[in-house]
């Protein structure tokens, strides 16, 4: 009987034993996988929500230039002159080949002799001549420019080149908004209205 019940006892410890081992075992891999399901790297900690489209840093500016001459005046401030052109019959003709520009100011219009701006209005050759006096045939940058030069322009008459202490004079005028950029050309913002000599 001693013997029965040590040998029972034996076998009961053995189970107790196995059963504790396999709790002890399952322990490791439960934390194992807890710790990888932390450890994994989520799109939110990355910045980047699913499906989310990079910035492009497309430049807003980047449609600068796709103006025609007349448009790329009108866009830069210089609305007299843009209007005037299309009064004149011009826009078309200023549309297509390649030109240089120099356009007045609004102020440069307001400042003309009473009258003047009425006069020329009323006088389409006249405003023609006025207007093709400020373009020249080819694309002229202000740093194409240079002192001493002359420029032919549309309107037949020429205009002289002034460059000193980096102020660009053409004619009588100043330039004060330079290189506005065009499909066909370049726009140059001077500070008033060239009168042609036979006007």
């Amino acid at each position: 009987m001693l013997l029965l019940a040590g040998i029972l006892f034996v076998s009961g410890c053995a189970e107790d034993t196995q059963e504790e081992t396999g709790v002890e075992e399952a322990t490791p891999v439960e934390e194992v996988a807890v710790t990888e399901i932390e450890e994994e790297p989520s799109d939110e900690e990355e910045g980047i929500m699913p499906d989310e489209e990079p910035e492009t840093g497309v430049n807003e500016t980047a449609e600068e230039g796709n103006l025609t001459i007349v448009g790329a005046a009108e866009a830069a401030g210089y609305t007299t002159f843009a209007s005037l052109v299309r009064d004149a019959g011009l826009e078309e003709t200023l549309n297509e080949g390649t030109y240089t520009v120099f356009a007045p100011t609004d102020e440069a219009f307001d400042a003309l002799p009473e009258g003047t701006l009425e006069d020329l209005l009323a006088d389409e050759q006249a405003l023609t001549d006025v207007l093709t006096y400020h373009v020249v045939e080819g694309e002229y940058m202000a740093s194409d420019l240079e002192d001493g030069q002359t420029l032919t322009t549309v309107q037949s008459a020429t205009l002289p080149v002034s460059i000193a202490d980096d102020e660009v004079t053409i004619g009588t005028a100043t330039v004060v908004e330079p290189d506005i950029v065009a499909s066909n050309g370049v726009v140059h913002g001077i500070d008033a209205v060239l009168i042609p000599p036979e006007a």
